[in-house]
């Protein structure tokens, strides 16, 4: 029995279930350049990102306007939801 084989045993021993796939769900660790991986996460660039995050859009801040384009070609406006119920705005990519 490996070490991911007890993580999940003992995860699902307390009701949890770990996601599919190999190493608990972290497969893709296995085909990263780890040294590669962690010089580009320590880099300044990186880093100044990093620090400078909580400072973008503070909690509570006010969400900025989006004038957006649909699937079906429909623009929506976020000005429009203002004041109505919650609003959530997902996102993705079609590559």
């Amino acid at each position: 029995m490996g070490f991911w084989d007890v993580v999940n045993r003992g995860a699902q021993a307390f009701g949890v279930h770990p996601p599919p796939g190999p190493m608990g769900g972290l497969w893709s660790w296995k085909y990263l350049d780890k040294v590669k991986t962690a010089r580009m996460v320590r880099s300044k660039r990186v880093m100044e990102t990093y620090k400078a995050f909580p400072n973008l859009h503070p909690v509570g801040s006010e969400f900025p306007q989006i004038v957006a384009d649909t699937t079906t070609g429909e623009k929506i406006d976020t000005r429009a939801f203002l004041g109505q119920k919650h609003f959530v705005l997902i996102t993705g990519a079609i590559t």
